[in-house]
């Protein structure tokens, strides 16, 4: 287990010495949607990568911060918000990691991050999130479905419901066969569930 985590950390290191097929630099429609329809508050990038969309959120007035796993990818983050003028917290370290923030947040992200975790970790996320996303908050996650049984990537129907602990479901698209270009070919959903109060 700890071999395979260590792996993981080198793997995804080694892809910000160039530039990941992921990290496409475009914050995407939906959440453009999202922030021109709320109020700014605090929000919370989980698997920030190079910052694109903490930049876009701080640019519509949130308070942002962000974790990443890879070193160079935070380092990135930081850059990119103190060239344009802004203040944010990036944080290199897992997403399932103990992280002291003043207070919950009102929008909590994941773009591509859930569906890379294993089971344990997803059980653990999920507790995380009770912590970070404040009563009445939203949180809106990208994630490829899975599509090999014997595999841990991808996220499930069962996955989503496990959402419904804490949370609504407000809004869902399975956007892979819609917009592959969104998800490299992928089956992909999109979800925004709020935080019960």
């Amino acid at each position: 287990m700890m071999l395979e985590k260590v792996r993981r950390w080198l793997r995804f290191n080694l892809f910000y010495l160039g530039k990941p097929p992921w990290d496409t630099g475009i914050t995407p429609l939906e959440l453009f949607d999202f922030l021109a329809a709320s109020q700014p508050g605090r929000a919370l990038d989980l698997g920030c990568g190079t910052g694109t969309n903490l930049l876009t959120m701080a640019e519509y007035g949130w308070d942002v911060a962000g974790i990443d796993l890879a070193w160079l990818s935070v380092w990135r983050s930081r850059r990119k918000l103190r060239e344009a003028g802004y203040v944010g917290r990036v944080i290199n370290g897992t997403v399932t990691g103990d992280y002291h923030f003043e207070a919950p947040f009102d929008f909590v992200l994941d773009m591509g991050c859930f569906h890379g975790l294993t089971q344990a970790e997803r059980h653990i996320y999920r507790k995380k999130l009770t912590k970070r996303l404040k009563h009445g908050g939203t949180y809106m996650i990208y994630a490829h479905r899975k599509t090999e049984p014997d595999h841990d990537h991808g996220i499930t129907d069962e996955d989503l419901a496990g959402f419904g602990e804490i949370m609504s479901l407000v809004w869902r698209e399975d956007s892979g066969e819609k917009r592959p270009e969104s998800s490299g070919g992928r089956p992909a959903t999109w979800a925004r569930f709020q935080r019960k109060k």
